[in-house]
């Protein structure tokens, strides 16, 4: 057997402290202490002594005070408690939410208001004709409950209509709610309510004007997209400055197909 130097080092480094020996006569020479290894053994009818190549004790057992492994037993592996174990209760991190835990976007509508609460004109609003019941997507922009609830802008609708036509997306899978009606207040609360009630994925802005009075994050640009309060934001111009823009109007739609790919996969 070689030495200790070339076999067990590598084996003590990882942690080994006990040897699992099938020869209970080795075992009994490995826990004799050095002293009593010095005296060589002598066979009975004399000559010279047995040459036995056996490990240094220290392989038997590295650490002192540990128990000793009885013959034919292995030694169970000595596990470290957990960190979280080794802590006090009260110093230990409180467990998140689940939601969190699996990092799941939470979806936060900001100052919504139940539907029996929302005002004549915005339940009107509601009640005009069916809402899609699972919509993708919800449009808005600054000018939009104008366009709803009175003669709509030409060129805004020329955009719109044309935008949808070439998206070529599933019926169901849009759906428009104003940030704000004309001459009324509390417009953004009356919009993240719609947000809540219709429960999008992906929200699509047109002009920074719709962003600001929504209080989105200035760092959303035209042809810029965010993660808000949990959904997909996504800003375009506005439809005004599309409408008498050939080029931007193409990049628009570009943009768009690409971040709504998905919208194409679905079926009514």
């Amino acid at each position: 057997m070689m030495g200790s130097s070339v076999i067990t080092r590598p084996w003590i480094k990882a942690g080994l402290s006990a040897l699992l020996l099938e020869s209970e006569e080795r075992v009994l020479e490995l826990r004799r202490r050095p002293e009593e290894k010095a005296a060589p053994s002598v066979p009975a009818g004399g000559g010279a002594p047995l040459q036995r190549s056996g490990a240094p004790s220290a392989v038997q057992e590295v650490r002192e005070g540990q128990s000793r492994v009885p013959a034919g037993k292995t030694a169970a592996p000595q596990k470290s408690p957990a960190p979280a174990a080794r802590m006090p209760a009260a110093a230990r991190p409180a467990a998140r939410p689940a939601a969190q835990a699996c990092g799941a976007d939470l979806l936060v509508t900001p100052g919504a208001l139940p539907v029996e609460s929302w005002p004549e004109s915005w339940l009107a609003l509601k009640n005009r004709r069916p809402l899609p019941p699972r919509p993708l997507v919800l449009w808005t922009y600054f000018g939009l409950g104008e366009d709803l609830t009175g003669v709509p802008d030409e060129d805004r609708r020329k955009v719109i209509v044309r935008m949808l036509m070439e998206l070529r997306h599933p019926g169901g899978t849009h759906v428009f709610w104003p940030c704000n009606l004309p001459g009324e207040e509390n417009g953004a609360a009356l919009f993240w309510s719609g947000v809540k009630l219709l429960n999008p994925r992906v929200l699509l802005l047109f002009g920074s004007d719709t962003r600001d009075i929504l209080s989105m994050p200035r760092s959303l640009f035209p042809f810029c997209e965010e993660r808000v309060h949990g959904r997909l934001v996504i800003q375009l111009p506005r439809p005004q400055a599309l409408a008498g823009d050939e080029p931007s109007f193409r990049r628009a739609l570009v943009f768009l197909s690409q971040r709504l790919n998905f919208c194409a996969k679905r079926r009514a």
